[in-house]
């Protein structure tokens, strides 16, 4: 009944129900019934359109834009890339790795030995640095690497703890030491790359390199690697007192396949199939002439991938 009213009602009926409600032949309940469904009636359709209403409202009403999203914060300098602190797996794309390249602010020192310093023996000598704003340490995997003449570089994960070198043979010797990452790429800008010539006992006659001119620092590849790491290897490198593209060119050679790079830029290998590989790295001119530097700019490695 309620529900006939209701349409009976509002769909302009309104002077039918007041003849009713008149009728004299109605008792005084039954007229006070129907007045009580109308009430409640009229009470329903009044809900339903504020409801209605509503809904229209909250879809016309444009939907709260997000929020906008803050970029990324560059991680800092000690962070670190994954898990696996002395991974060679490289991680993200060569856009990450031009960004991990760049870290503000960091400093590197040789304190010891000094420049042209002529040690009493070269049993045990002592290498001691100064890193700031950058966090070295197994526990993240980020560390310097420090070259002792034109060997394979030495992970050294605590940069500012002394680092021992035995059995030096007398003569000159240089030192080069720079910071990488966990996963060995150097960090090439900032003052974060230094050479020292020293001397044990003596100097040697026979020793051209000279640390003003152009030369070249081979990083990577070396040594062995699994299946998994050779999938995508880092060949990596440091150049000082040049511009390449404008001064030189540096070459590089993976099992006697050639390419050339006039700028200074990691290169991801393509994967190596198990066995041993002969890396090689040369610092030429723009017309391809090799520049020379006391043996620093031509440096062949061979690296092994085990099955």
């Amino acid at each position: 009944m309620t529900r006939a009213l209701r349409c009976f009602y509002f769909n302009g009926d309104a002077d039918h129900i007041t003849q009713i409600l008149e009728d004299k032949m109605l008792s005084t309940k039954l007229r006070l019934s129907i007045l009580l469904v109308l009430t409640l009636a009229i009470g329903a359709v009044a809900c339903e359109k504020k409801q209605d209403n509503a809904a229209e409202e909250a879809v016309a009403q444009p939907a709260e834009e997000a929020a906008e999203e803050k970029p990324a914060e560059k991680p800092d300098p000690g962070a670190k890339a994954d898990k696996a602190p002395h991974s060679s797996g490289i991680p993200g794309t060569m856009n990450q790795l031009e960004w991990d390249q760049d870290v503000p602010d960091v400093t590197v020192e040789v304190l010891s030995p000094k420049n042209d310093e002529v040690l009493e023996s070269g049993k045990e000598v002592t290498l001691s640095f100064s890193v700031k704003n950058y966090r070295t340490g197994k526990e993240i995997g980020q560390h310097v690497h420090v070259i002792i003449d034109n060997e394979p570089y030495i992970a050294h994960y605590d940069a500012n703890e002394p680092l021992v070198i035995k059995d030096l043979a007398p003569g000159t010797h240089t030192l080069r030491i720079f910071p990488a990452r966990h996963y060995h790429l150097a960090i090439k800008k900032g003052d974060v790359f230094k050479t020292v010539v020293f001397h044990v006992e003596k100097k040697s006659d026979e020793f051209t390199f000279d640390p003003s001119k152009p030369y070249l620092t081979y990083s990577r590849p070396k040594g062995s690697y699994d299946a998994e790491s050779a999938k995508q290897l880092l060949l990596d490198f440091y150049v000082s007192n040049m511009e390449l593209g404008k001064d030189a060119k540096v070459q590089y050679t993976v099992n006697g396949k050639t390419a050339e790079l006039d700028k200074w830029t990691p290169v991801l290998l393509d994967a190596l199939p198990p066995g041993e590989h002969e890396v090689e790295l040369k610092l030429v001119d723009m017309d391809g002439k090799p520049i020379v530097n006391g043996g620093f700019n031509h440096t062949k490695r061979t690296i092994t991938i085990k099955e």
